[in-house]
């Protein structure tokens, strides 16, 4: 019989991981994720996230109205690689037919042009300055930033997204960004002020050119001030578009989709269901065989009651089916 370290390989790296090395910055999409492939190979697809794809794939291939899609969960809820992710397989059409085969549009576009903000970040040029500088038409938003900031109106922003390409924009944790906005003072305001007028306009020109996309996270229960700044820029674009944005949760805490997703981190590759029923039913063999030989610790366990019944019901889920003490 084989052991869970004989049937399961682990990734390379799965006992050496650190937190820092999953912590991602959205600017990684643009430089170090090269062609997806390592990516996806580490990554399980959530719900939210095939959601995600399934429907920014129609908007960037043009045949949906739904343009605005609004991330929300709490931090460290996989919102950032969620953005990678649907932004790897905007740029790259052959990871599209490896893993979007079933979604007609997959293959409807080439490679999409994108710009990834990361709220983090505080350049000189705001963050509409950064997505015109990503896109290779920095020129165009040079007066909205080097004498002071000023919004780029909805005009503005269609000018931007001139042509036929599909145009993908990623804005991610900007609830610090706009909080922090809002504490640099201009003229009879703030320059949150200026930030949010460019973002509703931004909004509002994304749903108006059939092909261009955005994609932004929010931080739940965090930096109040950014929230409600861009839930206000969303609401200008729900009154001027007269559609809601699609709000999507990366991952179900109320499901497995956690579980899976660290089985997908932690192994490469995993034995089939019947050797895994095989293995669990085994070690719960053992587990009644040694329980009855230990007085102490079958006292000990009968006296931990409620937590021994809730132990019991989490190895049994785990392990799948199995006798149990």
């Amino acid at each position: 019989m084989k052991t869970v370290k004989d049937a399961c390989e682990l990734q390379p790296n799965a006992l050496t991981i650190k937190l820092s090395d999953q912590i991602e910055q959205l600017d990684e999409l643009i430089t170090a994720e090269g062609d997806g492939k390592a990516f996806y190979d580490k990554t399980f697809i959530t719900q939210g996230m095939q959601d995600l794809i399934s429907e920014g794939l129609a908007r960037l291939a043009g045949t949906s109205s739904q343009a605005i899609f609004h991330l929300k969960q709490a931090m460290g809820g996989g919102k950032t690689h969620l953005l990678v992710g649907f932004g790897l397989l905007a740029r790259h059409p052959a990871l599209r037919k490896t893993h979007c085969g079933g979604t007609p549009q997959a293959t409807a576009f080439g490679s999409a042009r994108i710009a990834a903000f990361n709220g983090r970040n505080n350049p000189d040029h705001f963050f509409w300055g950064e997505i015109a500088n990503q896109l290779d038409k920095g020129d165009q938003f040079k007066a909205f930033w080097t004498s002071g900031p000023k919004a780029p109106d909805e005009r503005d922003w269609l000018k931007l997204f001139e042509g036929d390409q599909p145009v993908l924009i990623l804005m991610d944790e900007m609830p610090p960004y706009f909080h922090y906005l809002d504490t640099q003072k201009v003229g009879n305001g703030t320059v949150a002020d200026i930030a949010t007028r460019a973002f509703a306009n931004l909004l509002t020109a994304a749903g108006k050119k059939k092909n261009v996309c955005v994609v932004v996270s929010d931080l739940s229960a965090a930096y109040n001030t950014g929230a409600r700044l861009i839930n206000r820029a969303l609401e200008d674009a729900r009154a001027e578009l007269g559609r809601q944005e699609r709000s999507i949760t990366p991952v179900d805490l109320a499901a497995n989709e956690i579980y899976d997703i660290l089985r997908k981190r932690l192994f490469k590759s995993l034995p089939d269901k019947a050797e895994i029923e095989d293995i669990a039913a085994a070690f719960g063999r053992k587990l009644e065989e040694a329980v009855p030989t230990m007085p102490a610790s079958k006292a000990r366990l009968s006296s931990a009651g409620p937590r021994w019944e809730k132990a019991r019901n989490c190895i049994s889920r785990c392990c799948g089916p199995c006798s149990m003490p």
